[in-house]
């Protein structure tokens, strides 16, 4: 199964953090590729720690202007 990784780069503290969209999962790397290798790993760690094949939520990003 494929889930969507949502990356940002703080400026002030140079640490990238990877969140998952649906689930309860955040990860802080200061690096893009160590972020997403503890997302993935945090993914399957989530997914066989509760037993609940959870289905991945699609994302959509969309810029406002204020």
């Amino acid at each position: 199964m494929e889930y969507q990784v949502v990356l940002e780069f703080d400026a002030d503290t140079r640490h990238y953090t990877a969140s998952v969209p649906g689930l309860p999962i955040m990860v802080d790397s200061t690096n893009k590729r160590t972020a997403i290798k503890l997302a993935r790993e945090a993914i399957s760690l989530y997914l066989e720690e509760t037993g609940v094949d959870a289905p991945a939520v699609h994302t959509e990003l969309v810029t406002v202007k204020v």
